[in-house]
């Protein structure tokens, strides 16, 4: 069972160098990314990462641990791990979770990143659930064998939903989250918020 000491957050984290460092580290990461993939399909879309500082430091009174579902190039988790959460990022390209722990590394964070999917192997055959064209994969290594712990172990899980896939999500959240965990979501019309 997780400890639930809270941790001092700096006054204004905006003024903490670390995460303008992360930020622009962040945009130039993704910069490359895109131009190394110009003629290929991938499926990393970043959220806003500025507005996430603010959002997940509104959020650090209620929860210690934290759990990204699909963490790309891991702005976000270390973001979380950068405010005092023990913070974790599933991703399923091997490439992206490198990518992560590089930049954890430069910015001096302790986040932890795994490879494999962040759908646990009971909730996969629920692709029903999804819209005939889910752009999710369902399949892959169990990333909560390799990290020992379950959905059920963290306090505020976050994920950016392709479109039409929210309800999916949420859903896997309700049946595999424990009591004390929230999913906060990240959408281009609304922003973060707790569903």
């Amino acid at each position: 069972m997780w400890a639930h000491g809270m941790l001092e957050l700096p006054e204004e984290p905006h003024q903490d160098a670390r995460f303008g460092d992360l930020l622009r580290e962040g945009a130039e990461i993704w910069r490359d990314y895109c131009q190394d993939r110009a003629s290929e399909f991938h499926r990393v879309i970043p959220a806003d990462h500025a507005a996430a500082i603010d959002a997940l430091a509104a959020e650090r009174a209620r929860a210690h641990t934290f759990l990204e579902l699909g963490s790309a190039t891991g702005v976000i988790t270390i973001i979380a791990d950068l405010l005092g959460f023990e913070a974790y990022g599933i991703e399923i390209e091997p490439d992206l979770v490198e990518i992560s722990e590089d930049l954890a590394a430069r910015v001096g964070s302790g986040a932890t990143f795994v490879e494999g999917s962040f759908v646990p192997p009971d909730y996969r055959d629920q692709v029903d659930l999804l819209m005939s064209d889910y752009m999710t994969p369902t399949e892959g290594a169990d990333a909560y064998a390799e990290i020992g712990l379950d959905i059920a172990d963290f306090d505020l899980v976050y994920a950016y939903p392709w479109p039409g896939e929210e309800d999916w999500l949420i859903e896997l959240v309700r049946r595999h989250g424990g009591p004390r965990t929230r999913l906060m979501i990240y959408t281009v019309r609304d922003g973060y918020e707790i569903v």
